[in-house]
């Protein structure tokens, strides 16, 4: 949530920032109706704290009219605070539709065409044969099932099956035992969630459409565990020697991800059910530009153990997700594409969560709480990467070589066509 301070005392920076990430005209509109209560607000309010301080002081009044004064007084006392109480609240409601705003160092753009490479890492290979693409090579290597995943849930589920789906828990694991390293604590969440903290990590209302919900539970399957491990602390208060905060969990993530099938839905490349490595970061503003590059650092790090060339991108203001002051996404190289396609996805989302979330953190040299900053990212998708392994390690005879940082979490160290596979 934008703060509401700069909404009230600078609106033009507001519509400023709005513009520059091609927000559109719902949270254009959202602001200038946010504008307008905030002036019924503040009459609102001024009247209540004058009928508030003109309080009668007559404790127990036993004349007519002096009963009739304070009654109406407390009528007139208890419907300017019913009042104040709506404002604030349709106020909120038009708050949580309001992106974050880009930092200054975001590039301005409105599409992909306008965000900027910042590095590369790697070899894009070369073979001498026709290229298969990895769900092709998965079928044929027995690992994956997509026409009984469909029987079983419908288009764009996945179904690994024996080396595939030990292949995805190796991966699972190697990310996690690095991330240990690197000193993230691991995290097993629940995977339903309740809609405040989708609320209060900006995935509801904005991506309601793109949520699976229990209805009768009042549950909703969780998108990304981003939302898990930045809610943990809902609520709370934490000491400054606390900070900083780093998770790490392994999770299925549930999305409709609408859209039609092609080359960037095939196979584990887009699906409404997938696996995700993610890391999260809770600072203090003034470290959160060092625990972006630590994130960073950390999702390369993975792409790199796994021999995987890749990109850096700084996404551009207009490409930038709801909740994310500033995002780069790591994108490695799919050669039976010829493009790449993004693995990791890192953001600062500055204060934006944590105000949601009232999540602070108390000085250790004294003074009023301050809101945390909340850092998330990717490290990695495992069915991206596996399909970015299965393509890179491609033999012509069909053959797929894995690489050796797989070895202690894998026997398997080449897959070969199972056309016994049933």
């Amino acid at each position: 949530m934008l703060s509401q301070r700069l909404m009230r005392e600078a609106p033009t920076t507001v519509r400023d920032g709005l513009a520059r990430r091609h927000a559109g005209s719902d949270a254009v509109g959202a602001l200038e109706a946010w504008l307008a209560l905030e002036t019924r607000r503040r009459a609102t309010a001024t009247q209540h704290e004058a009928l508030a301080r003109a309080t009668p002081d007559v404790a127990a009044p036993t004349d007519a009219p002096a009963i009739q004064a304070r009654r109406a007084h407390v009528d007139a006392l208890r419907s300017a605070r019913r009042d104040l109480a709506e404002l604030e609240a349709s106020m909120r409601a038009l708050a949580l539709r309001l992106p974050n705003l880009p930092d200054r160092r975001v590039p301005d753009g409105a599409g992909p065409a306008q965000s900027v490479v910042l590095r590369e890492w790697g070899q894009r290979p070369t073979r001498d044969f026709a290229l298969r693409a990895h769900d092709e090579l998965a079928t044929a290597l027995g690992l994956l099932d997509l026409p009984r995943a469909a029987r079983l849930a419908g288009p764009r589920f996945p179904l690994l099956v024996g080396a595939g789906a030990r292949l995805a828990r190796a991966l699972a694991a190697l990310m996690l035992d690095l991330h240990a390293t690197h000193g993230y604590v691991e995290v097993a969440p629940p995977h339903l969630l309740r809609a405040e903290a989708l609320e209060g990590t900006g995935h509801l209302p904005r991506h309601e459409d793109d949520l699976y919900a229990l209805a009768h539970d009042g549950l909703y399957l969780s998108p990304t565990a981003e939302a898990q491990l930045v809610a943990l602390h809902a609520g709370e208060t934490l000491p400054e020697a606390a900070l900083p905060l780093a998770y790490t969990a392994w999770t299925p993530c549930f999305r409709r991800e609408a859209g039609s099938a092609g080359t960037a839905t095939r196979g584990l490349l887009r699906q409404h059910q997938f696996d995700k490595v993610e890391l999260v970061r809770i600072t203090a503003a003034e470290t959160a530009d060092a625990a972006f590059e630590t994130l960073l650092a950390d999702a390369e790090a993975v792409a790199r153990r796994l021999e995987l060339p890749y990109r850096v991108v700084a996404l551009c203001a207009g490409e930038l997700p709801f909740s994310a002051a500033r995002t780069s996404d790591l994108e490695v190289w799919m050669p039976s594409q010829g493009r790449y396609v993004e693995i990791s996805s890192v953001s600062d989302c500055g204060a934006f969560q944590a105000r949601r979330l009232a999540l602070r953190y108390r000085p250790t040299r004294g003074g009023r709480a301050r809101y945390l900053h909340t850092l998330n990212g990717s490290a990695l998708a495992i069915g991206r990467t596996l399909a970015a392994l299965l393509e890179h390690g491609q033999h012509a005879d069909g053959s797929v070589a894995l690489p050796a940082a797989l070895a202690p979490y894998l026997p398997e160290r080449v897959l070969r066509e199972r056309p016994d596979a049933p």
